[in-house]
């Protein structure tokens, strides 16, 4: 399985990407995958999905959300939504987001060129190894089709920001 968010939103699972459902199923999706194995409180879910004016049907609508994704990951093992309380845990493998995926290659790239000046000679091209992945993860702007969703303007900008200092790390580690 893999949520891919370093661009339009979409979820692979074996190998066939799967139709997700309206923008506000795909910014619940991206919020539970950006806090992959954490809990989300509904609090949370509905201030990032309707910002400070929800609907007064919004709990409503985050079950109905949360219950359609649970459908479309029902086929996937090791891939589930867990009802804590009021809030909801995306359980998954962190590499099977996109983001989480980029920022462990950008962090593994940083270590490697921490370690530079020690004996072993490869730690450059590991680093230039590392990043040259974690930027080919990319596949436009990230949260591309979420730009108007409240929650998504910080989480773009954070991972934007990212993707600049990958981008001169890797010029540096050249």
């Amino acid at each position: 399985m893999e949520i891919r968010i370093l661009g339009p939103v979409e979820l692979e699972l074996g190998g066939r990407r799967l139709r997700l459902g309206g923008p506000k199923q795909r910014a619940l999706l991206s919020l539970l995958a950006l806090k992959a194995n954490l809990t989300v409180s509904v609090d949370r879910l509905i201030e990032g999905l309707w910002g400070e004016e929800p609907p007064a049907s919004a709990a409503k609508m985050v079950q109905l959300y949360v219950s359609q994704l649970r459908k479309l990951l029902a086929e996937e093992a090791g891939a589930e939504i867990v009802t804590h309380g009021r809030g909801y845990e995306l359980r998954l493998d962190h590499e099977a987001v996109d983001a989480a995926r980029f920022e462990r290659l950008v962090a593994e790239a940083s270590q490697a060129e921490v370690r530079a000046g020690d004996v072993a000679s490869d730690r450059p091209e590991r680093a230039v190894s590392a990043l040259e992945r974690a930027l080919s993860l990319w596949r436009g702007a990230p949260l591309g089709d979420l730009v108007g969703e409240p929650f998504a303007w910080g989480e773009i900008a954070r991972l934007d920001d990212l993707r600049v200092a990958a981008l001169e790390q890797l010029v540096e580690a050249k």
